[in-house]
Order: C-alpha cells, then structure tokens, then sequence
C-alpha cells in the first residue's frame, strides 16, 4: 500500500516506522509477514503511489494490475519495488496503537538505494531525483533542487 504517515524513528537501532490503520488490508498482511518493506518511489511515479493507496490488495491484484516489477530482499521475505530509488527492509520489533491507527516499528536490517540519487553523507540528491511528497487530500508535490540549500554538519560556532 501507499501509506503517507511513515518516518525514520531513530539511528542506533535503525528504527523506521509507518502507521496503518486496522481497516487497511496491509495491516493483516504485516502483522501475518512480520516484516515489510518501505519503497520510496520518485515523483515521475506519484501515479502509482496514488493508485496504489486507492484501491484494496484484498480487492485486487495491485503487482499485475499496474505493472510493478518486483525484486526479492536479501534479508526478509516482503519484496521491494524495482522502481524505487531506495528500499529499506525491516523486520517488525513491535506495535503500537494510537487512536485508529497502529504504529508499526521496524528494525531496517537491509538498505538498497540506486547511489547516484544520494551524496556522500547519505542525504538524497533532488538534482538527481525528485521524491513524491504527500501533502494530503489526493495532492502531491516534489522539491524544487534549486532551493537546495547544505548546511554544515557540524555547526561552526
């Protein structure tokens, strides 16, 4: 599924989550699979993603319905999307509920990412991809790579 409400949780472990409600079809197959993949996909496929979050894998077959190529994880036996410019494998370590949704954690045991879309420091180059970004209410948007602006890791003061 799409899921818009997911985000890196922490460095040591590698902790990202994403949070599904119980109405969703990919809640059951998570919690079933223990494990799951997070494929970030670039804007040239915002339709996809869309598509995907509009219609129900218990409905419909989403793999042959629009096209996806899947590839195998190294690690856990969720797929990843071959379109993805980066795919994190994680493994569940635990749920928690929050009002109508459950917050999945998971540990990421395997990353896989194409690395002319990051630099050096690992941080996505939006001169060389441009990431989907949901904003809501069925609208998307990506960066803009001339406001890009690096900072200093370290400050200088």
């Amino acid at each position: 599924m799409a899921a818009a409400w997911n985000t890196a949780l922490s460095f040591t472990p590698p902790l990202f989550g994403v949070a599904i409600t119980k109405k969703r079809f990919t809640h059951e197959l998570l919690c079933r699979a223990g494990n799951f993949t997070c494929n970030f996909l670039p804007n040239d496929k915002a339709d996809i993603v869309h598509s995907c979050g509009r219609v129900s894998g218990a409905e419909v077959d989403k793999v042959a319905r629009f096209r996806l190529e899947l590839e195998p994880s190294q690690v856990i036996s969720s797929p990843g999307l071959r379109e993805a410019y980066a795919i994190l494998e994680c493994t569940l370590e635990s749920t928690v509920t929050f009002g109508d949704h459950d917050l999945f954690v998971g540990k990421v045991v395997a990353v896989h990412y194409r690395p002319d879309c990051f630099d050096e420091n690992g941080a996505l180059r939006p001169e060389r991809v441009d990431p989907t970004l949901y904003l809501g209410a069925d609208t998307y948007v990506t960066t803009d790579a001339n406001s890009l602006v690096r900072r200093p890791r370290r400050p200088t003061l």
